[in-house]
């Protein structure tokens, strides 16, 4: 009975080592994961100023080279999709979360001499120049990162928040052009398929007027 005991009470032991071994493991291995260098950095468009997104410095708006540049606006801004520069004015989307964890963008303006920061465009995503040199974004939709066709948050979110556009529980975004000087948006469509690959050929290849033109 005693060997018994003890034989049960070794196995045990050996048990409890095995799993302190291996989440020591564990944790050592995921903690090694976030230390993998990331430094994502693109220039915006005619100027010396460009975007970092970075785990080894602060992510933001630096002033100069990639290697020697210096951040002159803490944020996180997108380098994938869309920024433009128009006189002492800089237009870069800015991303945030919420508490529950849901992604969200606005499009912000910097001012190239002061580096003061405004939201100009909340829940708005600016993807470019089109051809003709407008500034073409969507608004009123959540981030495709937010899986908005199969989370059920992201419906209740949408119909408590004026700023997103919904019907019938779908997202409807909206295309918009806007002028570069002075943010006027200069002609908008509603477009199911805006966050899909076709926006580049639909939209940022063609003048204002040939997308008007086709429109109708």
């Amino acid at each position: 009975m005693q060997q018994t005991r003890f034989s049960m009470n070794a196995f045990l032991l050996v048990a409890v080592i095995f799993s302190a071994i291996s989440y020591f493991f564990t944790i050592f291995l995921t903690q090694m994961a976030d230390r993998t260098p990331v430094n994502a950095y693109a220039q915006v468009e005619g100027t010396d100023l460009g975007v970092l997104y970075s785990n080894l410095k602060p992510s933001g708006l630096y002033e100069g080279g990639e290697q020697t540049g210096t951040c002159r606006v803490e944020g996180i801004f997108g380098y994938d999709w869309g920024s433009a520069a128009e006189g002492t004015s800089l237009y870069l989307n800015e991303y945030r979360t919420s508490d529950f964890g849901l992604l969200f963008c606005d499009v912000v303006r910097i001012d190239t001499e002061t580096f003061a920061k405004e939201v100009v465009l909340e829940d708005t995503v600016l993807r470019g120049r089109c051809a003709s040199g407008e500034l073409v974004c969507i608004r009123g939709a959540l981030m495709p990162a937010d899986q908005p066709e199969t989370d059920p948050l992201c419906t209740l979110y949408s119909s408590a928040s004026p700023g997103l556009r919904s019907r019938g529980g779908e997202q409807v975004p909206e295309v918009c052009f806007l002028d570069p000087e002075n943010m006027e948006v200069l002609y908008s469509a509603e477009d199911p398929d805006a966050l899909t690959d076709l926006f580049g050929e639909r939209y940022l290849e063609r003048t204002l007027q040939e997308i008007r033109e086709d429109v109708g």
